[in-house]
């Protein structure tokens, strides 16, 4: 008899279930989150993380991109962003007794500076952590969508989803007028995903 769970339970939640899935489809949700406060926030990306990613790196992971991206909507630069993050993101989990060493494991983002860092120890695997600092580090080091999105393709190895997570953001921080015509139009079903867009928009802003 299969066992019935809830969807915020579905996911696999033990230390070695930290692949970037979650991560590479949580982009959107930064439009319903606008409005609440930070505790909510963070609630609802552990519960829409945890359908298939459920431990806490993955949800971190997660709740770092969308508050990015949260700034971005806001008008900041993602220098200022990168480091607002660096206070605001361990004072919250801190204040939610998250362990210390779940945070230290995005330290590179949250006590380094990314961007310093060589081509040659960016790593772009499939895990979560990898992925997200991969994406960071490409946006960090490039100025327009196009060149984010390429310099994460060139990194090798998981490149469609690190790719993906870093065109997310990027496409935010840029907008659409800046993403290539022709990679646009190259998208199956692109007029479905811009209605959509449209949809989600309207339901969310009107």
């Amino acid at each position: 008899m299969k066992k019935r769970v809830s969807p915020a339970e579905a996911g696999m939640a033990d230390a070695r279930s930290n692949g970037n899935g979650s991560l590479m489809r949580i982009a959107p949700l930064v439009f319903y989150l606008l409005d609440k406060p930070i505790s909510e926030r963070f609630e609802i990306t552990s519960k829409v993380s945890s359908i298939t990613h459920g431990h806490i790196r993955s949800i971190i992971a997660c709740f770092y991109y969308l508050e990015f991206e949260k700034q971005i909507i806001e008008g900041k630069n993602k220098n200022e962003i990168y480091k607002n993050l660096q206070h605001d993101i361990p004072e919250y989990l801190l204040s939610i007794f998250i362990e210390h060493s779940e945070i230290a494991q995005f330290d590179r983002l949250l006590k380094q500076d990314i961007s310093k860092v060589v081509p040659e120890d960016i790593r772009s695997g499939g895990y979560v952590i990898e992925t997200i600092e991969a994406a960071i580090w490409c946006l960090l080091t490039t100025n327009n969508y196009k060149d984010a999105v390429l310099k994460a393709v060139n990194l090798g190895h998981d490149t469609d989803t690190t790719a993906a997570v870093t065109g997310g953001i990027a496409g935010l921080l840029y907008g659409m007028e800046n993403i290539p015509i022709e990679y646009r139009k190259s998208i199956a079903k692109y007029g479905d995903i811009i209605d959509l867009a449209e949809r989600m928009y309207r339901k969310i802003f009107e």
